[in-house]
């Protein structure tokens, strides 16, 4: 899921850095037009400012020094207006003319960190710092390149001296705080948000991230204050609804995060991560449909958002359209070959369709990516399970509960692994650690109960049973359990009541129609026995088999 918006303030020398050069200019008397141009005429528009530099700059009149200074301004003109090639060009024009030009250099760069060239931008920085070390803005602009090419402690070293020559730069706190939460340091991330508003008490974007770091942290009521502050404001900031909304989604207040997703989206139509967070939300909810047209929108909005392709193939699968739900994980990938979560739900993908081995190559891929993605490693387990090679599964299933030991599907399934080994203590014993993290699972008690029942504890398999039913009645698994229990103990009525039950609500169960044939025969009912024994063995022709190993005979 895509998640958080950060944004790294740049610091833009801007006009009243270039004081040595405007000092040349003032030697004469400023006109109109270049008072116009240098800004000195309140309100003027950009495309104003451009028509009097140029006017300034074609006059013939001029200084090298005094055109240096009208090309940075109509550069600056241009930056206003969005045409970025336009102003590089004549930042190239005020260096070649002036090459101390420090502000030149560092806006120059800020404009090559738009066009994600942190290299170039980096160089133009240097510059910049050569020529004046003490000016703190192009260390704060340096470090944001170091972050954009994932250097993060060079980066740091830069915002720390840009703190060092101006103690009081709340946009270097800032800037700096991001630098530490993406490394994983919450904690000094949060120090340097809290210095950056108290050095500016209405600064937005630094409660926005103090409230995405406490969220990092699971701090969910602290994230809440933050966003709740950036609100009141700035309450046409549509990051903040969309994190916030992103809390309350986490919380499980699904409505309460689409209302925060509508607004973000109505202030911000263009806002990709918006419909995607939203979508999430309506697919936790089964609102499937709706859903698919947010990651659609955000599709639209942003064709290389690889994280709503991602999201989209997974609801694709929930639906049943396994091929779709493909395509849109080949695209997530095509767009992020190192995404390994959509490694991870293709196989999925494969797994549900039967290609085993393609799925295993998937998780493969997705483990080699992201060697700590217990998922991968529970998914890739569940894969060699359903090609019976059991070792491996439950390596992978000791591997992902090493990486994490709440995960309750892995001992489930780790236990079922054991079951099938006839390793019954072991799988007894995953399945008290699952019961223990999650008491309402009744998948649990059920897989439980049956491995007691294998193991011959049948009066507490029944007891697990009965609490696997009390929390899902009527679930098929749980009364052809029971049924077996019973089936054991003799008490061969409840039994066929139990298998009745079962296949009431699953009327293929091969394993409920050959234990209730078993049952049958016990009560010397041979066609009826025969009947549903027959019927299992149409279903599945291992049945037979499998019923041995339990040391059941036919």
């Amino acid at each position: 899921m895509d998640s958080r918006r950060y944004r790294l303030v740049p610091g833009l020398v801007g006009i009243l850095a270039v004081l040595a050069s405007v000092a040349e200019a003032a030697e004469k008397p400023a006109s109109p037009e270049w008072r116009t141009c240098a800004g000195e005429v309140k309100s003027s528009p950009s495309d104003l400012v451009i028509k009097s530099c140029t006017g300034v700059i074609q006059s013939g009149r001029e200084s090298k020094a005094r055109l240096a200074v009208a090309y940075y301004y109509r550069a600056t003109a241009y930056r206003v207006e969005g045409r970025t090639e336009r102003a590089i060009q004549d930042y190239d024009q005020s260096i070649e003319l002036d090459p101390k030009y420090v502000a030149a250099y560092n806006d120059r760069g800020t404009l090559y960190m738009q066009k994600a060239q942190p290299n170039r931008a980096i160089q133009n920085f240097d510059q910049a710092i050569k020529l004046d070390p003490k000016l703190a803005s192009s260390f704060n602009n340096r470090a944001n390149a170091y972050v954009l090419k994932g250097e993060l402690q060079r980066a740091i070293q830069d915002y720390d001296e840009a703190i060092r020559l101006d103690p009081k730069y709340a946009f270097v706190y800032n800037n700096r705080g991001h630098a530490h939460w993406t490394l994983g340091e919450a904690d000094r991330a949060i120090q340097d948000y809290d210095q950056a508003i108290k050095l500016e008490p209405r600064y937005v974007l630094a409660y926005n991230n103090r409230g995405s770091a406490y969220s990092s942290k699971g701090d969910l009521e602290r994230a809440i204050q933050d966003y709740d502050r950036a609100i009141r404001l700035a309450p046409s900031d549509a990051a903040a609804y969309n994190n916030r909304g992103l809390i309350f989604a986490r919380r499980g207040e699904l409505d309460r995060a689409i209302q925060d997703y509508d607004q973000a989206i109505r202030l911000d139509p263009d806002l990709a991560l918006a419909y995607n967070n939203r979508g999430n939300a309506y697919s936790s909810k089964g609102q499937a449909d709706l859903a698919v047209q947010d990651y659609d929108q955000a599709i639209r909005l942003d064709p290389n958002y690889a994280f709503a392709y991602n999201n989209r193939g997974n609801t694709y699968r929930s639906l049943g359209d396994v091929r779709r739900a493909i395509r849109d994980f080949d695209q997530a990938i095509k767009i992020a070959p190192g995404y390994a979560l959509a490694y991870n739900n293709r196989g999925n993908t494969y797994t549900s369709l039967g290609e085993l081995d393609r799925a295993i190559q998937d998780y493969d891929q997705a483990i080699r990516l992201s060697p700590t993605l217990a998922m991968a490693y529970s998914n890739r387990g569940n894969a060699y399970s359903n090609k019976g090679e059991l070792e491996r599964a439950i390596q992978d299933y000791d591997q992902a509960i090493r990486l994490n030991p709440k995960d309750v599907m892995s001992y489930d399934n780790r236990g079922l692994a054991h079951t099938r080994k006839g390793d019954l203590d072991r799988a007894i014993l995953d399945f008290d650690q699952a019961i223990v993290l999650r008491p309402g699972d009744a998948s649990a008690w059920n897989a439980r109960c049956f491995a007691r029942a294998l193991a011959g504890y049948l009066d507490t398999a029944l007891k697990d049973c009965d609490e696997a039913l009390r929390l899902r009645p009527n679930d098929s698994n749980a009364l052809d359990s029971r049924g077996f229990v019973n089936l054991k103990l003799g008490q061969v009525d409840r039994s066929i009541e139990d298998y009745d039950a079962a296949l009431r609500v699953e009327p293929k169960k091969a394993h409920s129609l050959y234990g209730r044939g078993l049952a049958k025969r016990r009560k010397a009912d041979i066609a009826g026995s025969d009947a549903d024994i027959a019927a299992a063995n149409a279903i599945s022709p291992r049945i037979a088999e499998q019923y041995r190993g339990y040391s059941i005979p036919p």
